[in-house]
């Protein structure tokens, strides 16, 4: 696969369709879908629309676009039968870039066999460009084309759950867990609250920003690509039960920490959750 053609894609749609918009959107631009939070603007259905071809010519499989799901709920079936599929999500953070913050991303995920392969993150607004997955290490591309390889964590030293910073989007879990985890506050050092953005959460914890993520929705367009590269980077990305994390595995909560110290915190999130 020709991944600086993919990272090509996401910028020449990024700056075509997307940018153009950021901080010029009209009332008639923005739409909501299953809540007044959960917005769409002409920027997601017009880059989704754009970027869709242009993947499926770099290789030829189905695309699971986040609007195209909206459109057709099943369309994300494929991502469990198909022998390998793309996701996108063509404006991540959309609150955010409604509202004239520079925290969405657009992401691109490539899934074989079910399992998150390979994934691209690009910030538009700072043109850093974030990729990794199977067999491809970790790097971020500026928008000069200068590229920096992301050290793997793989090797670092254990710290206790005490010591560690991360991330919890407590607004989709149950009442009665969500009430627990507030807990979890007491036994880490730090539990920031949520950018709304997971193109920028995996940003985050892949630059040390944090140590852990927590999420209770786990849409593919939304985490397919950021679980290939935090893989590819030593972290481990599984469901609360050990269960490694699958695109094709709808609306069950995951744990990104980096490995060696995955267990412990899980187990740590186990005790306050109820699950």
């Amino acid at each position: 696969m020709n991944s600086e053609a993919v990272g090509q894609a996401m910028r020449d749609v990024a700056d075509d369709l997307i940018r153009p918009r950021f901080r010029t959107l009209t009332d008639g631009d923005v739409d909501t879908k299953s809540g007044p939070d959960d917005l769409v603007t002409i920027a997601d259905v017009e880059a989704e629309r754009a970027l869709t071809p242009l993947l499926a010519a770099i290789t030829d499989q189905p695309v699971v676009g986040e609007e195209a799901s909206e459109a057709d709920p099943s369309l994300p079936d494929v991502l469990g039968t198909a022998p390998a599929a793309w996701t996108v999500d063509p404006v991540d953070g959309t609150w955010n870039f409604a509202h004239g913050s520079i925290d969405y991303a657009v992401m691109v995920g490539h899934v074989d066999s079910g399992n998150a392969h390979t994934g691209w993150i690009l910030h538009p607004e700072t043109g850093n460009l974030l990729y990794g997955g199977v067999d491809a290490p970790v790097t971020v591309t500026d928008d000069s084309g200068m590229v920096r390889t992301v050290e793997s964590v793989a090797s670092a030293p254990v710290r206790p759950v005490s010591e560690l910073r991360g991330m919890a989007v407590l607004k989709f879990a149950p009442e009665s867990t969500a009430s627990g985890l507030v807990g979890l506050a007491e036994d880490v050092a730090e539990v920031t609250p949520p950018r709304m953005c997971a193109g920028w959460d995996y940003w985050d914890i892949i630059d040390g920003e944090l140590d852990f993520l927590l999420y209770f929705r786990a849409k593919p367009w939304d985490h397919a690509p950021g679980a290939a590269i935090c893989r590819a980077a030593g972290y481990a990305v599984r469901h609360l039960d050990g269960a490694e994390y699958r695109p094709g595995d709808p609306g069950r909560p995951f744990l990104v920490a980096r490995a060696g110290e995955w267990e412990a915190l899980a187990a740590a999130v186990r005790a306050r959750a109820t699950l």
